[in-house]
C-alpha cells in the first residue's frame, strides 16, 4: 500500500461520486422505491471503506492525466518559504484539524458517561424480556427516564434508552423491536466509524453530508426488518404507533441531553427529522422488496475498479534526454535499456531479453536508451 497525493485525490473525487449517487438514490421517490433501501447500506459501507483506505495497491496503473495533476502538484510543491511547502503547510493544518476533532470525540465521550451516570440514578431499569419473548441474546437493558429525549441507542452500550411516555402494549412493542434491531445490526458500531471519517475528513464536506443521511438509511433499514413479513394493516399500525411516539415528545424539553450537550453523532435515535421518509418508505414497501443483484454489482464494481487506477502528473523528458544513433546502424540490430535497468536484443525483427551486455556485443550493437 502507498499513501500519495494522486491516491487522496482519486479517493475524493471517486468519493464525491457516489455520495452524489447515494443522495440520487436517496431523495429520489421512483429511484429509493425501485432501489430500495438495501442497496444504500451496501453504497455507504463501500464508501466508508473506500475513505478510510485512500491508498495505492500493487495491482494499481498509474496514468498520466497531466491536464489536472499537474497544476495540482505544482500547486502542492510551491515553496513558501525555504523547504516548506504548499503541502507541508496543508499537512500541518490537516494534523491540527484532527487533533481539534479528537480532542471534541473524547469530550463527547465522557459527556456520554455522564448521561449513562445520571440516567444511572434515575432510570426505571427493565430488560427486553419484561415484555417481549426474546432469545437470551437479545436481552438488553431497557431503562426509562423522563430525560431521555426518544427511544435510542446511546454510545456503544448495548442498553436501549426510552422516555416515559403512555403507549399501548403492541406499540410499546414495536419501539422495543426496532432497537433491537439497531443493536443486532450493530448500528452503533457504524456511528463510531463515521466519527473516525469526521476526524480524518473534517475539511471536506460531502463526508459531512453522508453523515447526515447514513442515519435516515439506518432507519430505513430497521423499519423494514421490524415489518417484514407483517400485513398492510400492521404496517399501517407500526407507522402510526411512530407518529405517535413523535407526538409525545415534542412538547418536551430534552433536559439531561440538552444540558450535556452529546452530539447527534453518538446516538441512533428516531427523531423527527428522519420520520417523513420513513413513513413514506414503509407505505410503499410493496413496491419492490428487494434491489437486483446484478444492478448492486454493478454499482459496487466502480470503486472497486477505482482503486485500480491512479492518476499522475505528467512532464515528457527534453530532447536532450534520449539518447540517438544513426539508423544506418541498427539496420543489423540493436540492444534497448529499458527504464528499470534490464536489457533486450532487438535482431532482424525479433527480440531477446538478456542480462547486461558484454563487450562483445557492445562492439557489435549500437545501444538505445528507454
Amino acid at each position: 500500500m502507498n499513501l500519495s497525493v494522486s491516491s487522496v485525490f482519486i479517493t475524493l473525487v471517486i468519493t464525491l461520486l457516489m455520495i452524489f449517487l447515494f443522495y440520487l438514490i436517496l431523495f429520489n421517490k421512483k429511484l429509493i422505491f425501485l432501489l430500495r433501501s438495501d442497496l444504500l447500506i451496501i453504497l455507504s459501507f463501500i464508501i466508508i471503506i473506500r475513505l478510510l483506505f485512500p491508498v495505492e495497491w500493487s495491482f494499481t496503473i498509474t496514468l498520466p492525466f497531466s491536464w489536472i495533476m499537474n497544476p495540482l502538484q505544482s500547486f502542492l510543491d510551491h515553496k513558501i518559504f525555504d523547504n516548506f511547502s504548499v503541502l507541508s503547510l496543508l499537512l500541518i493544518i490537516w494534523m491540527i484539524g484532527c487533533g481539534i476533532q479528537v480532542f471534541r470525540f473524547i469530550i463527547q465521550l465522557k459527556k456520554i458517561n455522564n448521561v449513562f451516570g445520571v440516567l444511572d440514578k434515575t432510570a426505571i431499569k427493565k430488560k427486553v424480556s419484561d415484555y417481549l419473548d426474546v432469545d437470551h441474546q437479545f436481552d438488553y437493558p431497557v431503562w426509562f427516564a423522563n430525560g431521555i429525549p426518544f427511544p435510542m441507542i446511546l454510545g456503544f452500550k448495548k442498553i436501549i434508552l426510552v422516555p416515559n411516555i403512555d403507549l399501548e402494549k403492541n406499540e410499546f412493542k414495536h419501539v422495543i423491536l426496532h432497537e433491537i434491531e439497531h443493536l443486532k445490526h450493530h448500528d452503533n458500531l457504524i456511528k463510531l466509524f463515521l466519527n473516525i471519517l469526521l476526524i480524518i475528513y473534517w475539511w471536506f464536506p460531502p463526508v459531512h453530508w453522508l453523515c447526515n443521511k447514513i442515519q435516515l438509511v439506518l432507519e430505513m433499514r430497521v423499519d423494514k426488518k421490524v415489518t417484514n413479513g407483517l400485513s398492510d394493516l400492521k404496517v399501517a399500525e407500526y407507522a402510526d404507533t411512530l407518529l405517535k411516539v413523535q407526538k409525545a415528545l415534542s412538547s418536551r424539553k430534552n433536559m439531561t441531553f440538552n444540558q450535556l450537550g452529546v452530539s447527534s453523532t453518538f446516538y441512533i435515535n428516531d427523531g423527527s427529522s428522519t420520520l417523513y421518509y420513513r413513513i413514506m418508505y414503509l407505505l410503499n414497501r410493496n413496491y419492490k422488496k428487494s434491489t437486483n443483484a446484478l444492478l448492486i454489482l454493478i454499482i459496487l464494481l466502480v470503486p472497486l475498479i477505482s482503486n485500480c487506477i491512479v492518476l499522475e502528473p505528467y512532464i515528457a523528458p527534453s530532447v536532450d534526454e534520449y539518447s540517438s544513433t544513426s539508423a544506418n546502424d541498427l539496420e543489423n540490430g540493436f540492444i534497448l535499456k529499458h527504464s528499470d535497468g534490464s536489457y533486450s536484443l532487438y535482431i532482424n525483427g525479433s527480440m531477446e531479453t538478456i542480462s547486461e551486455p558484454d563487450s562483445d556485443l557492445l562492439s557489435q550493437y549500437p545501444i538505445i536508451t528507454e
